[in-house]
């Protein structure tokens, strides 16, 4: 590692132990801007998957609400360049993440990776990967340098999942083109954990092996269920109500335990060619009884990413944090600046009630944002590096 490299880390480090204590001590009123602005560019999928709330056509629930509930089919291009602009002027350092509801869906994203780039701002791309093939040259093209494809399985599991043949090989062939047109696209790919695929992850491991991916990573299932959203209600509903979330056509106790725990135990002894990472990363079997069968249970400590990221939906609507937070209006970009919106009465009192909370609510028991990003240690991974 050089010394300038050396550098760069130790002024990350800095700057993240000064962000840690500015949210814990100031979290109504934060000293620095935001890392992530999650994008939600269009309000529709072209998959409908049996463990998503926008699959199951429940767009009345929080998280389907978030996704699907502007009025606005897809954003403008000019109202993408408006935020664009203002990011690259407030935030020269934020991710824009092309996320939902399903991006390579939404017609001008090529030209607006190309702007984002010609800014100087970093972006990402989460996808199913059905339209990837054909548009795989065009994203390289627009200088995207991060991708991230969700996969469910072995090609039968996830096609079944997903329902929709062939989406499964579309995927894979975007991937293969979107690598063999750059090798400095960083190709990621994550699994979410359900009763279909369960007994199936070391195959699907297997099968990815002969991809060109960054990492790989198997993410339990984020859900409410309709007793966490019954608890949480009774003291929050007022404010910060909840919906039951992804458990309408998936039911997380069904998923054998010990199965599961046996087979993710036999990936973290294994070698790949890639990392892979457990989110959160639990194992055994005690571990995986809590978090599928006593949800009430917080698995995780606080909510990060409310101090980190927030979402603008088609309509140029701020949604906090992302499609998977609780479901108010905040502000329109075009009413106010993002400086304005990231400091924002409703999102600066949503921040404090986290913290008299004590890092979550109730509804929050199973959500990402609370979770650490579980990895194995370096030695598993065949090229731990890259």
């Amino acid at each position: 590692m050089t010394s300038a490299h050396m550098r760069d880390r130790i002024a990350s480090r800095v700057l993240n132990h000064a962000r840690t204590i500015s949210e814990r001590l100031l979290p109504g009123h934060l000293l620095f801007g935001p890392t992530t602005i999650v994008l939600g560019v269009n309000n529709f999928c072209n998959l409908r998957c049996v463990m998503c709330d926008v699959g199951t056509g429940n767009g009345e629930t929080n998280f389907g609400g978030n996704l699907t509930g502007a009025k606005t089919r897809s954003m403008s291009i000019e109202l993408f360049k408006r935020i664009a602009d203002e990011v690259a002027a407030t935030w020269p350092s934020v991710e824009l993440g092309f996320a939902f509801t399903e991006p390579l869906a939404w017609p001008p994203l090529t030209d607006a990776l190309a702007y984002a780039r010609d800014r100087g701002l970093r972006n990402s791309v989460t996808t199913n990967g059905l339209l990837l093939p054909r548009c795989a040259e065009a994203f390289v093209a627009s200088g995207c340098r991060v991708l991230q494809v969700s996969l469910d399985g072995p090609e039968a599991i996830h096609d079944r999942i997903r329902r929709r043949t062939g989406s499964y090989a579309r995927a894979v062939a975007g991937i293969e083109a979107v690598s063999a047109a750059s090798k400095d696209v960083s190709i990621s790919v994550y699994c979410t954990i359900t009763e279909w695929n369960a007994g199936s992850l070391r195959q699907f491991l297997r099968d990815m092996g002969r991809l060109p991916l960054k990492r790989v990573g198997l993410i339990h299932n984020n859900f409410i269920t309709a007793s966490q959203a019954q608890s949480h209600n009774l003291i929050y509903g007022g404010a910060l109500p909840v919906t039951s979330s992804n458990v309408f056509e998936t039911d997380p106790t069904k998923i054998d335990l010990d199965e599961l725990s046996a087979e993710l135990t036999e990936i973290t002894q294994s070698v790949y060619p890639f990392p892979v990472t457990i989110q959160p990363n639990i194992t055994e079997l005690d571990e995986l009884i809590t978090y599928y069968r006593r949800p009430e249970v917080f698995v995780g400590r606080r909510c990060n990413d409310v101090y980190r990221m927030f979402m603008i939906d088609s309509d140029g609507e701020v949604i906090p944090v992302h499609g998977r937070c609780f479901r108010f209006p905040v502000a329109n970009i075009r009413d106010a600046s993002l400086k304005q919106i990231w400091h924002h009465q409703k999102l600066s009192e949503l921040r404090r009630t986290l913290k008299r909370s004590g890092g979550l609510l109730p509804a929050c028991s199973r959500c990402c944002s609370g979770f650490g990003h579980g990895k194995f240690p370096a030695s598993q991974s065949a090229r731990a590096s890259n």
